[in-house]
């Protein structure tokens, strides 16, 4: 054995990602592992460890690219937004389309993307207060300009004024996390409801038939008469 193969520091942990390519896919790899693990647990229950071992990367390497599990969290839900967003825009193309066409489109973009009104329940209390400046004005950014583009691909779509669809995507989210909240009480609550109080036991709520002929009336009466 040569003596520089003798002296050659031995290379241990993660190997770091110096290329801009690299810390790019790194990056990605770690969102869709926080996207995986949204699937089975809730944002309370998932831990940056858990991440990390997703990803196949050391827990220190995480906070490299996201300082913290809300900034982490941030990211995914601009991804779930770009989801909702490019449904609408690909949804609405065009001009003349009815309330009820309007209504369907921006419900099926809401309730599409898996754990997106999970996650903006979280949004002011959890995730933009522990995410940091930095990532914060980044989303609020993005968002804007998102909201911008949908919100004028409604107005068209419904021969609206401009601003009206910017706040027609607010409320719809603000109703579709209202009305998801109410159809998804704990399991143990109605298990004992049902034990206890059996008179007491409702019909689930249809969150999507109800979202529906919500946004349907509030844009009815936005649109021209």
């Amino acid at each position: 054995m040569s003596s520089a193969a003798v002296d050659a520091p031995v290379r241990t942990g993660t190997p770091k990602a110096r290329a801009p390519e690299a810390k790019q896919a790194r990056a990605e790899t770690l969102l869709q592992a926080a996207e995986a693990a949204l699937l089975e647990a809730s944002y309370h229950d998932i831990t940056m460890l858990q991440i990390a071992k997703r990803a196949g990367l050391a827990k220190g390497t995480v906070y490299l690219y996201y300082p913290s599990k809300q900034a982490l969290f941030l990211a995914v839900l601009v991804r779930k937004l770009d989801q909702c967003f490019d449904a609408v825009e690909t949804g609405l193309k065009g001009e003349d389309k009815s309330p009820e066409e309007i209504a369907s489109v921006l419900t099926r973009a809401i309730l599409g993307p898996h754990a997106l009104l999970a996650l903006l329940s979280l949004l002011f209390t959890q995730l933009e207060p522990g995410a940091g400046i930095d990532a914060l004005i980044d989303f609020k950014r993005q968002l804007a300009g998102r909201m911008a583009v949908a919100g004028a691909t409604i107005e068209r779509a419904g021969g609206m004024e401009p601003g009206v669809g910017s706040t027609l995507l607010t409320r719809a989210n603000a109703l579709a996390i209202g009305l998801q909240q109410f159809a998804s009480p704990p399991a143990e609550v109605i298990q004992q409801i049902a034990e206890r109080a059996p008179e007491l036991k409702k019909h689930p709520l249809d969150v999507e038939a109800e979202l529906t002929d919500s946004l349907a009336d509030l844009i009815r009466a936005k649109m021209p008469v």
